[in-house]
């Protein structure tokens, strides 16, 4: 399958894709997290988890050199073979389709619980998967370009909103520093480090379609980790000093009453719509990205040439995973905070670090190198070369 059949991407979009991936649904439902675990040293464990989230930035960079312009996938069914390979690459894939379902089941939770109260739930998520299998239909690259047109907007609405909570911020909300020990503060840094940080294993996904040398790149996911970890440092940041700790670890959502709590004298208020529609953006763009990422490895496991024509299927299996699995969102809250880490140590670290050393094997890397040449060989010229 050539990488022109689904377009190709620029190095801005891939690192804006990244930054929104990074963001995602993280920008929601992380303060309440990390907020129980830590208290008012929320913000150490975030910034231990930008640390060591910045070591998973060099750990993906470097398997995307060493994949030699193949997918995640593509590489695994190099390395491994079709038997070994297909196993790895169908963990990947299931693994892919839960985080799907996981998206869809939060935006239909956080819609139902505040702000479409008498909507039912079946109903939002049915308006989700129509927008996500047209992308799906239009391809990576409309994709692509649609994430780089909303970035601007993102960015300034993201601004205005700090900039307006900023008279409302307590410093010593952030004291005492550490009062409770080290425990609590790796205890909260670390969902933190998986959901936003290990959960861009996605992103691996988008290498054969990418223009730019591997310098560009590397540069590319390391710049894209580093603003999305700043985005989530500034809103736990917000969510500390100005809810303070106690009321950021009772609320599901404590990000939203942040723009709740926004009042400009007496005329500019109720602004919550600004960030429903900023986590919506980031959301659906983390959803696209797994959904392409879904759709581009089935077909690469099965031998498709045009991989669009798994869109309607994927998208008929999202609908009726999240209807009939939906949980209330107390055991969802449960999930997240005490499973989802867990798993995502195991599937999104722990197998891409086990390919990168495999990949760095001389016989994995001359088989690599042939395939590519091979493919490279078969795929029309394009006027974009």
């Amino acid at each position: 399958m050539d990488k022109l059949s689904n377009g190709v991407i620029t190095t801005r979009q891939f690192r804006i894709i990244i930054v929104f991936s990074l963001i995602g649904d993280t920008i929601l439902i992380l303060p309440n997290i990390i907020g129980t675990e830590a208290g008012d040293d929320a913000w150490l464990s975030m910034l231990l988890a930008i640390g060591a989230g910045m070591l998973v930035a060099w750990l993906f960079a470097s398997l995307a050199k060493r994949q030699a312009g193949h997918s995640l996938v593509g590489s695994a069914l190099i390395m491994a073979g079709k038997w070994a390979g297909g196993f790895i690459s169908f963990v990947y894939m299931y693994s892919f389709f839960i985080m799907i379902l996981t998206l869809l089941v939060e935006i239909s939770l956080f819609m139902e619980t505040q702000m479409m109260h008498d909507t039912p739930p079946e109903a939002i998520i049915l308006l989700f998967v129509i927008v996500l299998t047209a992308s799906l239909r239009y391809g990576l690259e409309s994709f692509a370009k649609m994430s780089e047109l909303l970035f601007p907007i993102f960015l300034l609405m993201f601004l205005f909103l700090s900039f307006c909570l900023l008279p409302q911020a307590q410093l010593h909300e952030l004291l005492p520093i550490a009062s409770n020990g080290i425990m609590p503060i790796l205890k909260g840094a670390f969902p933190a480090f998986g959901f936003a940080f290990m959960e861009t294993a996605a992103i691996l996904m988008l290498v054969p379609n990418l223009q730019g040398d591997a310098k560009a790149m590397s540069k590319a996911i390391r710049n894209g980790f580093l603003i999305g970890s700043s985005f989530l440092l500034v809103v736990v940041f917000m969510c500390i000093m100005v809810l303070g700790p106690e009321m950021m670890s009772a609320q599901y959502y404590p990000t939203f009453l942040l723009a709740r709590r926004i009042s400009i004298g007496n005329f500019l208020e109720r602004v919550e719509a600004l960030l429903a529609f900023l986590w919506i953006v980031t959301v659906f763009s983390k959803a696209a990205l797994f959904a392409y990422a879904l759709m581009k490895g089935i077909g690469e496991m099965i031998g498709l040439r045009d991989d669009k024509i798994l869109a309607m299927p994927l998208a008929l299996m999202l609908l009726a995973g999240t209807v009939i699995n939906t949980p209330n969102i107390a055991n969802y809250n449960m999930l997240l905070t005490y499973y989802y880490p867990v798993y995502d140590v195991y599937v999104y670290l722990s197998l891409p670090f086990i390919q990168f050393l495999l990949l760095g094997l001389p016989a994995v890397r001359k088989k690599l190198a042939k395939s590519r040449e091979e493919r490279e060989k078969h795929e029309p010229i394009s006027e974009m070369d």
